[in-house]
């Protein structure tokens, strides 16, 4: 090597040592500038804790507000989450409901980024229990409605009411004479399009036969819950099945036939195979339609909760004709944010999960539910909770749930579990008297065939004739219960009901041509005002 090239080389080495060293000095206060940020968090986070623990709610606010932000650039989503928390926490001490909602809707969305799955399930359980909000309708004749490419028992519009009754002797009692489908409309004052009756798989076909008998005699339909208790692997293309297939369809009952329901849960033989729930339910589906084809529909039917397992185990659109769902509300204070030992669910948006879904596709109901007049584990009664629980639900579902195609009851008391279930409506006369109003409502349907003469259309942020018009609405707030609502426009109240819907009946004919905002205030059992919901609408 030359004498020019090893000075050459020496000199490109000096200057990438020099630039090196550059590099090193000016990074060091950036490194010590991040050390110091992170540091900084730390401590105004625990100053956020003292003041939270002080009760000093809105200077802890102001601080966790300050690093929540840092956390979400750096998409350390844990601990974002950890921040939105803390602020819900301290809106609920301030009793501002509204901004504790909107922020354990962060810590939800947070928790689910950093894959937290159940974290953000209660984030969100608990943010929809003070969630307030009011979905208003108006009235009108029913449309032409959907009955899903002709499937089969589906009405154009309403629901097909229905109920398990065989465990009430008021209504059923073989020895007596007394029979479900004849005793049960008695006592509520209507005709049910179906009744619901378990079957183990495995036992003697013959066992269904009278019920068959009567169902037809009496123009009802049955929902056959087939329940493979010994598991999934006796179910087979056998002459058992086979044989189970042609004696329900030789009968010419209409049969909803559901197969091992609440296969999302745990409590049942049948959970944790997925793969292998699917290859059964499609197998007994394709035993049914080649032996039953002409009154059998296939329902496949989870447990509402829990969610985020029930996809898993659909079969297929294939092979269901209608999707179900168990539909429970027991008295349950545990979860209550405002640690006030109420109940402040909704046994209705337990229903949004399986609709938002599958009702786009597939006509849904509720294949079997109830609302407990008794909180079992105190043996207290909770009665006015759940009447009032109940006429929410069946006054509401119309509206919010237009495409529900049927409704079941769960008539009975008592369980095999330890913890006992109430809903048998014999058994309480002011649930009864709840139930025979709500389900005289026309939504609700006595007979396949029927089909709904009214329908409601959304109000929020809609357009709407400018007549005389029934407004009614699903309001919802953190108070368990309401006594009143009232609607509002330009500062005048036009309207007031007492029970839900909360319908009344408004003269909109003033206001044509222009856009309005309907203020919706709702009222503890108290009389104290529990929230304002603006609702906007366009007349024309």
């Amino acid at each position: 090597m030359q004498q020019g090239q090893r000075t050459t080389d020496r000199a490109g080495w000096t200057l990438r040592i020099g630039l090196v060293l550059i590099i090193l000095l000016m990074s060091i206060p950036v490194m010590q500038q991040g050390k110091a940020q992170a540091a900084s968090v730390w401590t105004v986070y625990k100053e956020a804790q003292k003041l939270e623990a002080r009760g000093k709610y809105n200077e802890a606010i102001a601080q966790y507000k300050q690093i929540a932000p840092v956390f979400v650039k750096d998409k350390d989503y844990g601990n974002a989450a950890q921040m939105y928390r803390r602020i819900g926490d301290c809106y609920k001490g301030l009793k501002h409901y509204d901004e504790a909602v909107a922020n354990w809707d962060l810590e939800a969305e947070y928790s689910g980024k950093a894959k937290q799955t159940q974290v953000s399930i209660a984030a969100k359980r608990k943010a929809n229990l003070l969630r307030s909000s009011a979905k208003l309708y108006v009235e009108q004749p029913a449309g032409q409605g959907t009955t899903y490419g002709g499937t089969k028992f589906v009405p154009a519009n309403g629901a097909l009411i229905g109920a398990y009754a065989e465990l009430d002797k008021a209504v059923n009692d073989p020895k007596k004479g007394k029979y479900f489908t004849e005793q049960f409309p008695v006592l509520t004052g209507k005709k049910h399009a179906a009744y619901l009756l378990y079957f183990n798989y495995g036992s003697d076909p013959a066992l269904l036969a009278k019920h068959l008998e009567r169902a037809k005699a009496s123009g009802t339909a049955l929902q056959i819950g087939v329940q493979p208790i010994k598991g999934l692997d006796q179910v087979k293309d056998d002459a058992y099945l086979r044989g189970l297939a042609k004696a329900i369809g030789e009968s010419e009952a209409p049969v909803f036939l559901r197969f091992a329901n609440e296969m999302n849960g745990g409590w049942v033989k049948w959970h944790g195979d997925p793969k292998k729930y699917i290859e059964k339910f499609r197998l007994v589906a394709k035993v049914f339609r080649e032996e039953a084809q002409d009154n059998v529909a296939m329902v496949w039917a989870p447990g509402a909760n829990p969610t985020y397992t029930i996809e898993s185990y659909y079969p297929g659109d294939a092979y269901v004709d209608w999707v179900g769902v168990s539909l429970y509300t027991i008295f349950d204070p545990s979860l209550d944010p405002l640690e006030q030992g109420e109940d402040r669910s909704s046994h209705l948006d337990k229903f949004d999960h399986i609709y938002q879904t599958y009702a786009a596709r597939k006509p849904v109901f509720i294949s079997e539910g109830g609302v407990s007049y008794m909180y079992p584990e105190k043996r207290q009664d909770k009665t006015k909770w759940a009447v009032y629980k109940l006429r929410e639900f069946y006054s509401s579902l119309p509206m919010v749930y237009p495409k529900v195609k049927g409704v079941f009851w769960f008539d009975s008391n008592g369980d095999s579990t330890a913890r006992i279930k109430y809903y048998m409506l014999s058994a309480n006369e002011q649930l009864l008297k709840a139930y025979k109003e709500s389900v005289a409502h026309p939504f609700y349907l006595g007979s396949i065939g029927e089909k709904a003469p009214v329908s409601y259309k959304p109000v929020n942020n809609s357009t709407i004739q400018a007549g005389k018009l029934k407004l009614s609405g699903y309001v919802k707030t953190w108070a368990p219960t309401l006594s009143k609502v009232s609607y509002q426009i330009g500062g005048r109240t036009v309207g007031t009901a007492s029970a839900p819907p909360w319908t009344a009946e408004i003269d909109f004919r003033a206001y044509k041509g222009k856009k309005l905002e309907i203020a919706v205030q709702a009222y503890d059992n108290s009389g104290k005002l529990v929230t304002t919901q603006k609702v906007n609408v366009k007349l024309q």
